[in-house]
C-alpha cells in the first residue's frame, strides 16, 4: 500500500514539473527563441519559472502586449495602478509607494507615501530598522520587535531627559544614587504611526513592514514596475557649435 502511495506521490510530481517545463517550452517556441535559449528556460523554469515569466518573456512582449498585461495584471491586483499599496489599516489605495532602484530592485518610492484616508505613513517609526519599541527594559531582549509596537524609542536621535525616563527602574535607580539626573538617550515615540517632523535617518525593514501586513513587491509586481516606469531617454551629447566667421579669423 505504501508502494502505491510514494508511486503516485512521485507521479504526480513528475506531471507537475513537467507540465512547468512543458509551458514554457511552447511559449518559448512561439516567442521565437532559439533551440538552446528555449531548452535552457525550460529547464530553469522547473525550478523558479517567474525567471521566465517575469523576466526573459517580458522582454520578448511588444510593446502592445505589454501595455495589455501591464492593464490586465494591475486590474487583477485591485489597483489603479502598479506601482500602489493597499493601506493595512482602512484598505485605501495608497498610490506611488513603490519604485525601481538603479539595480532594478524594488524599494520604497522617494518623498511622503500617506493613505488618503487614515493616518498611515510607510516611512513611520514601527517600519524603520532604528526602532526600539516598547519601554527600555525590554531593549536587546527576545522581546524587541514584537508584541506591542505602538510606542518606543528611536535609536538615531537622542534627547535629555530624566533617568527614570531613559532606563529601566533598576538602572535609574543606580545612576540616581550617583548623582545623575538627567542623561542624553534615545527619542521617545509616542506614536508610531508618525515619524518626527525632523526624521531624515528613516531605514526600511523589512521584517517590520511585513509585520505590519504589507507586502513585498515579489517577481511579478517587479515586472509591472519595470513596466510601468516611463523609458529613459537616450543620452545625446550636445551639437558640437561651429565658430562664426569673425571666430575662425581670429583662429
Amino acid at each position: 500500500m505504501n508502494g502505491y502511495f510514494y508511486l503516485a506521490v512521485g507521479l504526480a510530481v513528475l506531471g507537475f514539473l513537467a507540465y512547468r517545463v512543458g509551458r514554457i517550452w511552447v511559449d518559448t517556441s512561439k516567442r521565437g527563441f532559439r533551440l538552446a535559449r528555449r531548452l535552457g528556460w525550460a529547464l530553469l523554469g522547473v525550478i523558479t519559472p517567474s525567471r521566465y515569466w517575469w523576466g526573459a518573456r517580458m522582454e520578448a512582449l511588444s510593446p502592445h502586449e505589454q501595455d495589455g498585461l501591464l492593464a490586465r495584471e494591475t486590474a487583477a491586483l485591485g489597483l489603479s495602478r502598479a506601482d500602489s499599496l493597499r493601506c493595512p489599516l482602512c484598505g485605501a489605495e495608497v498610490l506611488y509607494a513603490w519604485a525601481l532602484a538603479s539595480d532594478g530592485r524594488p524599494t520604497v518610492a522617494p518623498g511622503l507615501i500617506e493613505c488618503p484616508r487614515c493616518d498611515f505613513r510607510l516611512d513611520s517609526c514601527r517600519h524603520c530598522a532604528h526602532f526600539l519599541p516598547g519601554p527600555p527594559q525590554v531593549w536587546g531582549s527576545l522581546s524587541w520587535g514584537g508584541g506591542d509596537v505602538t510606542s518606543g524609542r528611536c535609536n538615531i536621535h537622542k534627547v535629555t531627559q530624566p533617568v527614570e525616563q531613559a532606563c529601566a527602574p533598576e538602572m535609574a535607580r543606580q545612576l540616581k544614587a550617583r548623582g545623575y539626573e538627567h542623561l542624553r538617550a534615545p527619542l521617545p515615540i509616542t506614536d508610531s504611526f508618525l515619524p518626527p517632523d525632523f526624521c531624515t535617518t528613516f531605514k526600511l525593514d523589512r521584517k517590520r513592514l511585513r509585520a505590519g501586513g504589507i507586502r513585498w513587491p515579489d517577481a511579478r509586481r517587479v515586472a509591472l514596475l519595470r513596466l510601468l516606469a516611463p523609458p529613459q531617454a537616450p543620452e545625446t551629447t550636445p551639437p558640437e557649435e561651429v565658430p562664426s566667421g569673425d571666430e575662425q579669423w581670429l583662429l
